[in-house]
């Protein structure tokens, strides 16, 4: 497919800030630190969409106090593709910095056919999209948020915030910032069936690391299966090149306060199933779910789950 470099037009942002005192006036510092949370909202929204974002200041206004950006964007997409940035972009930012990716669809603030058209031409597209759904997975994306609105938060003087393109202004109240802060600088991620090829079993008591192929990449995890454990170490499954595992998965992600991943750890909490050359061991846990996909879980199953986690 033929691409075609395009700069697309310039469009504004506005950000108006609303005082609870009516003055036109904040602190620097912290106008400053919001301001650079904001901004790397934007570059990070545009690094999501495969986009090349620069960011011009316009002068400021009054009105409580008004910031306008002009957003120049970039695009190596075929014009159809460049032209729906060039009139989404700022529904989609104004989208998340509102909050309301928590209440509707991104489907339903955009064009649906002319999305579904794109989808079709674009396998990329489709990909980018299908991204912008899921906000929530955007870890750097949802604490640049976090940050800006803790920021806010943390400024009693600001009672609300608005913003606005070409079209009606929208506004987020003071109350409503809290649901945008992260409370912690970590993602847990439960992963059921996960598979992973076991490179390095534990086979003796005591906290060591097994070692295994998790989507094609080496990872160490903890096993927090204590009967699947105990097989092991008395020699009821043994391990061979190509072993694997069903499990459920534990992924834990932390990150710094800039949203950037500092450390991953990896934890088997139940082994369903032992693969090897082909046959596959049921174990304890695995007959358990099978009986409680047919039963439904007792009250003591989920008891006992819950004390094992």
């Amino acid at each position: 497919m033929n691409k075609e470099s395009l700069d697309i037009e310039k469009q504004n942002l506005q950000i108006h800030y609303y005082f609870n005192d009516e003055s036109h006036s904040m602190n620097a510092h912290i106008r400053n630190a919001m301001e650079k949370e904001l901004l790397s909202f934007i570059s990070e929204l545009g690094t999501l969409l495969n986009l090349e974002i620069k960011i011009e200041s316009k002068a400021r206004e009054e009105g409580g106090l008004i910031d306008d950006f002009i957003i120049i964007i970039n695009s190596i997409y075929p014009i159809a593709i460049a032209f729906f940035f060039k009139e989404a972009f700022n529904k989609i930012a104004i989208h998340y910095l509102t909050g309301g990716y928590k209440r509707n669809k991104l489907d339903n603030l955009l064009k649906e056919e002319q999305i579904r058209e794109l989808k079709l031409k674009n396998d990329d597209f489709s990909k980018i999209i299908e991204k912008l759904q899921e906000p929530e997975q955007n870890s750097k994306i949802r604490r640049i948020l976090s940050n800006f609105y803790k920021k806010a938060k943390n400024y009693e003087k600001i009672k609300q915030v608005g913003y606005q393109t070409n079209t009606n202004e929208v506004i987020v109240l003071r109350n409503d910032f809290n649901s945008f802060i992260v409370g912690e600088n970590k993602d847990t991620d439960i992963i059921e069936d996960a598979k992973i090829e076991i490179i390095s079993p534990v086979l003796k008591e005591g906290r060591f690391k097994w070692k295994g192929i998790y989507n094609k990449e080496k990872i160490d995890f903890s096993m927090g299966d204590s009967g699947f454990k105990r097989d092991v170490i008395n020699q009821k499954y043994n391990f061979i090149n190509g072993t694997i595992i069903t499990c459920q998965l534990e992924i834990c992600r932390t990150f710094d306060d800039c949203g950037e991943e500092i450390r991953i750890s990896h934890r088997v909490k139940k082994v369903y199933d032992v693969e090897k050359n082909n046959n596959i061991q049921i174990t304890k846990q695995g007959i358990k779910r099978k009986k409680q996909k047919y039963n439904g879980p007792s009250l003591f199953d989920l008891i006992e789950d819950n004390n094992k986690d």
